[in-house]
Formats: C-alpha cells, sequence, structure tokens
C-alpha cells in the first residue's frame, strides 16, 4: 500500500479513536473539571484509553451532556453530526461523523455505535460500523462528598497500524480535548439554570 494511502487510512483511524474517546498525563483543567487524567496504552494492534476526571456538577448534569447525542457537534469540536439512529428502553444507536486534523491535513470520520445506558451511572459503548476492526468503551460516573468523578475506560483494534509515537500523543490530547469541552458544557448550563 502506497505511504499516502497508509497515512490517510492511519489518520482516520485515530480520528475515530479520538472521538470514541477518550501514559499518564496531566493537563489544565477548564472551570468545572479537576484532575484530567489520560493514559493510552498501545500494545501489538490494541489500542487502550483510560480517562478520570473530576466535575463540579451533580451526576444528573454531567449524564444530561454526556448522552445529549443530538447536539454533541455543539460542543464537542470534531464531531460534524451527531444523529439517534435507533432508541428503545435503554439501548440506544447513534451515528456520528467528524473530522479531525493532524497537521496541515484534515480527516473525515464517521461510526455507528450501539450504547446500554444506566441513567446517572454509566453507560456501554461498542461499534457496530466505521473505521474498526472493534471497539468498545465504558464510560462510569461516580458520586463521593458532593464531587462527580467520571472514569472512561475503551478497547479498540484500528483495521490499521499504529505508529505507537504519534498514535499515543494524538489520543491522549484529543482525549483530554474532549473532556474539557464536556466540562465546559456542563459549566455553561450550570450557569444558565442558575442565571436564568
Amino acid at each position: 500500500m502506497p505511504a499516502i494511502a497508509r497515512w490517510g487510512r492511519l489518520s482516520r483511524i485515530l480520528a475515530v479513536l479520538l472521538t470514541l474517546s477518550t501514559e499518564s498525563a496531566q493537563g489544565a483543567a477548564p472551570e468545572g473539571c479537576s484532575d484530567i487524567a489520560v493514559r493510552v496504552d498501545i500494545q501489538g494492534d490494541v489500542v487502550r484509553v483510560a480517562a478520570e476526571l473530576g466535575v463540579s456538577a451533580s451526576a444528573r448534569e454531567l449524564w444530561d451532556v454526556l448522552t445529549d447525542f443530538e447536539h454533541l457537534p455543539r460542543f464537542i469540536s470534531n464531531i460534524t453530526s451527531s444523529k439517534v439512529l435507533f432508541r428503545e428502553g435503554n439501548v440506544v444507536r447513534v451515528s456520528q461523523t467528524g473530522k479531525t486534523s493532524i497537521g496541515p491535513f484534515t480527516f473525515e470520520f464517521q461510526s455507528v455505535r450501539e450504547l446500554i445506558l444506566t441513567p446517572f451511572e454509566r453507560f456501554e459503548s461498542r461499534m457496530l460500523s466505521g473505521n474498526m476492526k472493534r471497539f468498545h468503551g465504558i464510560t462510569q460516573i461516580e458520586t463521593a462528598e458532593g464531587r462527580t468523578r467520571l472514569r472512561y475506560k475503551s478497547e479498540a483494534v484500528p483495521d490499521t497500524s499504529l505508529p505507537l509515537s504519534l498514535g499515543r500523543s494524538m489520543i491522549e490530547s484529543e482525549t483530554r480535548e474532549h473532556y474539557q469541552e464536556i466540562c465546559k458544557e456542563v459549566s455553561r448550563r450550570k450557569n444558565l439554570a442558575i442565571g436564568g
């Protein structure tokens, strides 16, 4: 396969991983967030991502943002469309498209995921179609001592190999940005509720 084709395919895989996101890295947290930690482990063709952060909001306030699938493009910068295809009981299917930039290049991606929701506590996500051979993720929300914590873990198998150094740092950075944007939206909604 020519190098340009491999790069394009790799970039699309990274874009999907970054969206379904989400070594230890710490970053400055926006208002309403604390202690955003992201770990990425790439072993062979398996990519594991773990993220954890504190949120100054109730479990319900955080849940409402995380599961506002139709409006994700308004506050998650790399998602261009997000549509609920199916909803029955606690099962939801979501189709998403988006784009990510790597240096001067911009790449588009798409995925269809099925999520099993346990309101205000957790959801599990698995990819039905998209740019990966396999994806499974779990997002958990825990509240203790008036503080809400989000924990995210995923395991994915892209349909191409990832260069270890490029993949890890990009996934860490984009996962952190993803959760910063979620925190900003939680904070924005809380401020609207207080002011309005």
